[in-house]
């Protein structure tokens, strides 16, 4: 290309310019030689920023490959490790499903045996029932004196002869007396006795018999109830473990696809970082020689150009260009050089368009491809027979890593998209779930805050009903405490009232007295009346010296008439008082019976209301628990939605630029690949 340059511009100066020719040449070999040089150092920064790629590159892939070889080293453990949880889990719920219809089978063979017993204890309970009831019935006609022909002719009696012949514990000599006596005509009274006592001894053992039967009945009703209790237990335990065992099946199912995917894709990624770095260590080992051996050949280049310079430097080459012909050279070179030309420009065309595409895509590998068809490039310009199937090769090979790159996000998208969607649709199910939870808690909060308030409203009226019992008790004592106290006072007032009237009687009208009756008195009260009694006898003497008449008072009869009325007053009050007495009686046996059956009522209330709070409490405790483990679901669900977003949202939101840039940049590759493989460099 430098020579093409040369002669175009020689060309240019012979025509337009005649004077020293030999200076513009030199003139023209110095710039070539800047421009080699300058050349050089570009192609020197390019390499050693190549050379820095290869370097940091590699380091990177290394560690790239390190990091993928312990992720395959823990999947493959993880997949190990959930693959024999599985295999453990299957056999756990083999177990759980064989406990469980073990158990159930066993509820069903106690169920039949119990049947079966209990229908054999009826019928022996019946039987033994019907073999007592005989023997009481015979017991007291033996002792009455029937013989035992004539027992046998009584109802049901062929039954008791049965009894005697087929039961079982009872001595042989006894049952053959018994027989005997059954059999025997008239009364057979000195067996009687005997028999009377061995029937006596049978009743009494087949009533042994029977409360036995009955408590081994009892007891083999609790035992059945105690083993079908224990086996419904494990039936439900089985049960939860089976739900529980399924569900983490489930979930190591998932799993185990999951990390078989994950292994597989990092075994792919070590796979292609390891293709890469031997391929990238191979590429940085050929150009570092292709280096060297282009550094050679432009220090030869350089080298040639100062020698040339030097020649035509010399004061007698001005003579001898003079008398060539440099016209027809320059014009002959000039074609051939158009010629080769005209060759270079497909690959230039190649590399234009891969220049394009490396600055819009920011690939490293297509940059390598550029600066792999530049050195190859610049090496044919310098006579060098490179062909370029490495680089048609790399362009492959890369139109591959970039199909599968493109596979690869479209898988991500859809894996991305899934997920999304699925855990969006959890998250507003278990928001739901959440608003659910909460209002049934505050359902739950309102109706114990009702119930408590309605069991205080409860216990303050039970309060204030003790309060009423015991004021009205209070005052219904009182009250007869009153009504005692008056009626005392009325009976002492009434008995004082007739006191006096008796005493008047015994004076105006002494055949309407009422003697007291006659009591026998003390001796201390003898002496007392004997003394009395002269006393009077000796005023009666000294009265008997007056001889007037006494007239009696005509008031009298009002007195008399005036207490008559008064105790007639203090029995109506008396009569009044003890219907008020009786009503508030009956009053306050009402009010008793009344709030005795309002506080029965209200006690069976609070208990009521206590027990349906202790099961709302239940419930608002379990339905915080529901909403504690929501929240926990929904952090889960947000830290996981929030990881899906910081994995999935740039590729969501560039994909179409992304796949768009890929078909771009493998339309480049193939055109530059359809542009190379036509070139000819021969």
């Amino acid at each position: 290309m430098l020579l093409f340059i040369f002669g175009l511009t020689y060309a240019h100066a012979a025509t337009t310019e005649g004077a020293n020719p030999i200076r513009k040449i030199v003139t023209l070999l110095q710039n070539m030689q800047k421009e080699i040089e300058a050349e050089g150092a570009k192609e020197k920064e390019l390499f050693d920023k190549f050379m820095c790629f290869c370097s940091g590159s590699n380091g990177d892939l290394t560690k790239k490959a390190a990091d993928a070889k312990a992720s395959i080293e823990e999947l493959g453990a993880k997949l190990k490790s959930e693959e024999a949880e599985k295999v453990q889990v299957a056999e756990d719920l083999k177990g759980h499903k064989a406990d469980r219809e073990g158990a159930t089978s066993d509820i069903e063979e106690a169920t039949v045996l119990r049947e079966k017993e209990a229908a054999a204890y009826a019928a022996e309970k019946a039987d033994s029932e019907t073999n007592i009831a005989a023997m009481a019935k015979a017991i007291p006609a033996l002792e009455a004196g029937m013989g035992g022909a004539a027992l046998l002719q009584m109802p049901g009696a062929d039954r008791l002869q049965k009894i005697v012949q087929s039961y079982s514990n009872m001595d042989n000599e006894d049952r053959r007396n018994v027989l005997a006596f059954f059999q025997e005509n008239g009364d057979y009274a000195p067996a009687s006795g005997q028999i009377v006592g061995i029937l006596k001894g049978m009743k009494d053992d087949m009533e042994a018999e029977l409360k036995e039967a009955v408590a081994a009945e009892e007891k083999a009703i609790a035992g059945f109830g105690d083993l079908k209790a224990s086996k419904e237990k494990e039936i439900e335990m089985a049960t939860e473990a089976i739900e529980t065992k399924t569900g983490r099946s489930g979930e190591i199912a998932v799993s185990v696809v999951q990390t078989k995917d994950s292994l597989e894709d990092t075994e792919e990624e070590l796979a292609d970082t390891q293709k890469f770095l031997t391929q990238l260590e191979t590429e940085c080992a050929t150009k570092e020689k292709e280096w060297g051996e282009t550094c050679k050949v432009r220090a030869e280049e350089v080298k040639a150009i100062s020698e040339a310079i030097s020649i035509l430097n010399d004061d007698d080459a001005l003579d001898v260009f003079k008398k060539a012909r440099p016209s027809a050279f320059v014009q002959q070179d000039l074609g051939f050089l158009q010629k080769s030309n005209t060759a270079a420009s497909k690959a230039k065309k190649a590399q234009a368009i891969l220049a394009a595409a490396a600055k819009k895509a920011h690939n490293s590998q297509l940059n390598l491809l550029l600066y792999t068809l530049n050195s190859k490039l610049k090496m044919q310009e310098k006579g060098k027979t490179h062909g370029l199937d490495s680089v048609i090769k790399m362009i492959d090979d890369m139109v591959v890593l970039l199909g599968k790159d493109q596979a690869d996000d479209d898988k991500s998208k859809t894996f991305c998209e899934d997920e999304l969607e699925k855990t969006t649709d959890e998250q507003t199910a278990a928001t739901a779930k959440k608003a659910q939870v909460e209002a049934a808690i505050a359902d739950a909060t309102d109706a114990v805050e009702s119930l408590a308030d309605a069991i205080a409203t409860l216990e303050m009226d039970i309060k204030d009903l003790d309060k009423t019992v015991a004021q009205a008790t209070e005052q219904r004592k009182e009250e007869h405490a009153a009504f005692g106290e008056m009626m005392q006072l009325n009976e002492a007032a009434m008995g004082l009232i007739e006191k006096a009237k008796n005493r008047l009687q015994k004076f105006y009208n002494p055949t309407l007295y009422k003697a007291p009756p006659k009591t026998e008195n003390t001796m201390e009260e003898k002496i007392i009346i004997a003394g009395t009694f002269v006393q009077i006898k000796a005023h009666d003497e000294d009265d008997d010296s007056f001889s007037a008449t006494y007239q009696k008072s005509e008031k009298s009869a009002g007195v008399i008439g005036l207490m008559d009325m008064m105790v007639r007053e203090i029995e109506t009050d008396m009569k009044d008082a003890e219907y008020e007495e009786k009503t508030s009686q009956t009053d306050y046996a009402e009010l008793m019976s009344d709030s005795e059956a309002t506080r029965t009522a209200n006690s069976k209330a609070i208990v009521t209301k206590t027990a349906s709070k202790a099961e709302v409490e239940a419930k608002l405790d379990a339905s915080k628990d529901a909403l504690t483990a929501t929240n926990t679901d929904l952090d889960l669900i947000a830290a996981t939605l929030g990881d899906l977003h910081m994995q999935c949202d740039f590729l969501l939101q560039n994909y179409d630029l992304r796949k768009e840039a890929r078909t771009n940049e493998i339309e480049s590759l193939k055109t530059a690949k359809a542009i190379l493989s036509g070139a000819d460099f021969r």
